[in-house]
Formats: structure tokens, C-alpha cells, sequence
């Protein structure tokens, strides 16, 4: 091993209806504000294709990083909101190589 620790990426996706998009977006605006350095990356999209759908996106420096985030109250806010607002429909995290 030579040190080397491969960054991790969370993407998590849903629908959120028409009228509750802007109260979605200054959420997860809210938690950006709150991530923690390891944090290096974070996006939130609206699918130009499909209306209401949501991408949030993050990357993270460490494994030990990213499962931290997953057991936080800023992830649980963010999941919160999509299952508030709308409806979660796809989580999902893993390496990039």
C-alpha cells in the first residue's frame, strides 16, 4: 500500500414536486454549508429532462468520511427532504477508481 486512499462518491436521486422545489433546494443549500472538509465536492441538479428530479452529489476524501456523512443529522436532513417534499428513489455510494 502506498498511502493512497481513493476518494468516495454519494449520489442520491428523487422527485420532488413542482411547488416544493425551491423549499428542496434551500435545504440541501442549508446542509452545503454544513459539510465538513473531507466534503471536496458537492452538487445539487435538476434533471433538464425530467421534471421535479433531483440529483445530489458529493465527493469525499475517505471511506471513513463518507459513512460518517451517511450516519450524520446532514445526510438524515437531506434524505428528510426528499422523502418530505417528494419521494427518495435511488442511493447510492462507492469508489471512484
Amino acid at each position: 500500500m502506498n498511502g493512497y486512499q481513493a476518494t468516495h462518491f454519494l449520489k442520491v436521486s428523487g422527485d420532488i414536486a413542482g411547488n416544493k422545489g425551491k423549499e428542496f433546494e434551500q435545504t440541501v443549500r442549508f446542509v452545503f454549508n454544513q459539510l465538513p472538509p473531507e466534503c471536496i465536492e458537492r452538487t445539487l441538479s435538476l434533471d433538464i429532462h425530467n421534471e421535479g428530479h433531483y440529483y445530489f452529489f458529493s465527493l469525499w476524501l475517505s471511506e471513513r468520511s463518507l459513512r460518517k456523512f451517511l450516519n450524520s443529522e446532514e445526510y438524515q436532513l437531506i434524505s428528510g427532504a426528499y422523502d418530505a417534499l417528494g419521494a427518495m428513489d435511488d442511493s447510492f455510494y462507492g469508489v471512484i477508481q
